[in-house]
């Protein structure tokens, strides 16, 4: 049954723009999403091409003498590890603007009528660029420097005496990975705020069709997804046990966020059909109470008592947060996701160490029968 709900923009915090030309100035695309818009291909394949560029260009620059002795295969490993985690981040943030997009595009059917809607269709994937620079650069001292503090162990993390060229490629890496984890931070935080507010402006509900408003479900699952990727990605440095530690925090923290990621886009209909549950239980109460009387005067006809009890049971039983249980095991299923990227990145290790250690054997045997 369709609904009228109370509109609750306004008491969300959403205010109406009243200098249109000067608030959008304000609000620019973000330099990662123009590139990627303006390659062709999707996001997958540009970030492919984004991974073969760095490492290409980490091999040819191996060819000079940069930096200060010569790197461990751990060393090499890690470099290797930081610029897949690179190419990752990027993509995942220029998707994750691309997806929040065409969610608000798809609620175009239950929300387009609402005066507010084109307002918040202008801002959709467009944040303030000094925003995005102080979280971008927070991200990166308070992450980054962090980190490589934790994780450094051998060498002072910070004299550029003692670094390797592979050293310098770690320290640049880990700053842009941070940088584009912090931007992925933020964007899901406000992207999802403003699914949510767009929920809070749609005014009838129909709690027996709730699928046009899967695509919040989606905005929510693809947010959990792309922060479970990045734990799967830094799963692969838990060979290393100088990063054990700090996986560990990472893990619970991204975890979280993951679930919250998940949430955040469907408070504004989550609060929509709990009103519209509390409405339809009203009128399942006084139904039943008027053929209650009815029954008992036996005057006129009165409504089915059963048809009631069987409509309130099927309101009752719709839930508050517009999923199933389906959606649920996805997200399950995606937390497994970090445990097989442990895994396999530890299979891979002991097969490099069996070949490696055995390539050795051969050679040393090789010059021992030829001396």
């Amino acid at each position: 049954m369709r609904k009228n709900i109370p509109n609750a923009a306004n008491s969300a915090g959403f205010r109406r723009r009243t200098s249109g030309p000067v608030v959008i100035r304000s609000y620019t695309t973000p330099l990662t999403l123009r590139v990627y818009d303006a390659l062709p291909g999707n996001p997958f394949w540009i970030g492919s091409g984004f991974l073969a560029g760095l490492i290409l260009m980490y091999l040819v620059g191996g060819a000079f003498p940069v930096g200060a002795g010569e790197a461990s295969l751990d060393d090499v490993r890690v470099t290797i590890t930081q610029l897949l985690l690179s190419a990752y981040v990027a993509s995942a943030y220029a998707y994750l603007l691309m997806t929040a997009r065409k969610s608000t595009d798809d609620l175009a059917p239950v929300a387009r009528h609402d005066s507010q809607w084109q307002a918040i269709v202008d801002r959709v994937g467009t944040h303030p660029r000094w925003v995005l620079l102080f979280v971008g650069a927070t991200s990166s001292l308070v992450l980054g420097v962090g980190a490589t503090n934790i994780t450094t162990l051998e060498i002072e993390p910070w004299r550029l005496q003692g670094w390797t060229y592979d050293t310098y490629w770690q320290r640049v890496t880990t700053a842009l990975i941070c940088w584009w984890v912090g931007c992925i931070g933020y964007v899901i935080v406000v992207e999802s705020a403003r699914l949510s507010r767009l929920s809070d402006a749609i005014t009838t509900l129909d709690l027996l069709d709730l699928v046009p408003y899967r695509p919040l479900i989606r905005q929510g699952l693809t947010n959990a997804l792309l922060v479970i990727g990045t734990v799967s990605l830094l799963s692969l440095f838990l060979v290393e046990s100088r990063y054990g530690p700090l996986l560990v925090g990472a893990w619970t923290g991204c975890v979280i966020f993951a679930w919250t990621s998940l949430m955040f886009p469907l408070r504004g209909i989550r609060r929509k059909i709990k009103a519209a549950k509390q409405q339809e239980l009203d009128w399942c109460r006084l139904t039943l109470k008027t053929a209650r009387d009815e029954l008992k005067s036996s005057v006129g006809k009165s409504q089915s008592i059963t048809d009631v009890v069987a409509y309130r049971t099927i309101i009752e039983n719709i839930r508050n947060w517009p999923f199933d249980n389906p959606t649920l095991v996805r997200f399950a299923l995606f937390l497994l996701i970090p445990v097989g990227s442990w895994l396999g990145g530890a299979f891979v290790e002991r097969g490099l160490d069996l070949f490696l250690s055995g390539t050795l054997d051969s050679a040393l045997q090789q010059r021992a029968t030829l001396s």
